[in-house]
């Protein structure tokens, strides 16, 4: 499989909040500066004032640093519109993706409260197992150890409900679909909504009550844990911004010629009768290579 190629019409260098994107993009395609020897591009990523020289049946995605971009000749023509700008990306509303920096969701798979459930039955863990950061690391909240590092994952991919007032920590536990409990300005600063993506409270003891009422609440832990998960992935993770945007372009691999491809094509441009022997067997062959991929 070839990827296809994004052309990039960003000027002489792409802005420096885009490159984590990019970075991430380049599992799904070939992120490349316009130029006639790479290639015709399969979309392309511009800027506004580039888009005019672009051809007009092109599928454009948009680099935006503003709102009133999104209305523009350009931003109605394009089929995703890019930024680090939240407030143009949410202007974009279903076409909108953001540049973010971080990648908070990595390695760290999405496992729902049902499955939570079931392995921390396998574990022997009580089955509203709070997790709880404090100064000295993570624990659960009946403990007074905190956990080894390396168990950090493994409990936050469990736990039924975790309280977390540190921005790093409360992206990690949303990521790992963790129901959470965080005081307001960090929620706030994480572009959390209180109630929808985590539960909000200032008060350290009340914030340890609402974590055990939300482990016992199957049904809104589940929303809270889907709700916590999309936010980081919509806000706080460049590989998702990128698999977002291939979406969006509609970018996919295509398959690549076999030598046995190769070698059908020129014989019939040379003029070599398509029933032939010699053509057949290469057509054999090339259905050989392809079941080998």
């Amino acid at each position: 499989m070839t990827l296809p190629l994004l052309g990039l019409a960003l000027g002489r260098r792409a802005p420096a909040s885009l490159v984590p994107l990019l970075a991430a993009a380049s599992t799904w395609c070939r992120p490349r500066a316009l130029d006639p020897a790479a290639g015709e591009p399969a979309a392309v990523l511009a800027r506004e004032e580039s888009v005019r020289a672009l051809p007009p049946g092109a599928r454009l995605a948009l680099w935006a640093e503003a709102p009133e971009e999104v209305d523009s000749a350009a931003g109605r023509r394009a089929v995703a519109v890019v930024s680090d700008d939240p407030s143009t990306v949410e202007a974009a509303g279903g076409r909108g993706v953001f540049a973010a920096s971080e990648r908070h969701a990595r390695a760290r798979s999405f496992l729902s409260p049902f499955v939570r459930h079931r392995l921390r039955q396998a574990r022997g863990l009580p089955a509203r197992a709070v997790l709880e950061q404090t100064a000295e690391g993570w624990r659960w909240s009946e403990g007074r150890v905190p956990l080894e590092q390396e168990l950090v994952p493994t409990a936050l991919a469990v736990a039924a409900a975790a309280v977390v007032t540190e921005r790093d920590r409360l992206l990690e536990a949303l990521a790992w679909g963790a129901p959470s409990v965080s005081d307001a300005e960090t929620a706030s600063a994480i572009r959390a909504v209180a109630g929808r993506d985590v539960v909000v409270a200032d008060d350290p003891a009340r914030r340890r009550e609402l974590a055990s009422n939300l482990a016992a609440d199957v049904e809104r832990a589940a929303g809270l844990s889907w709700a916590g998960r999309r936010l980081v992935e919509r806000w706080h993770d460049a590989g998702s911004g990128a698999i977002r945007l291939v979406d969006l372009l509609a970018l996919r691999p295509i398959p690549r010629e076999s030598p046995a491809e190769v070698a059908v094509r020129e014989l019939s441009l040379l003029g070599a009768a398509s029933e032939s022997r010699i053509a057949a067997r290469l057509r054999e062959a090339a259905k050989f290579d392809r079941r080998g991929e």
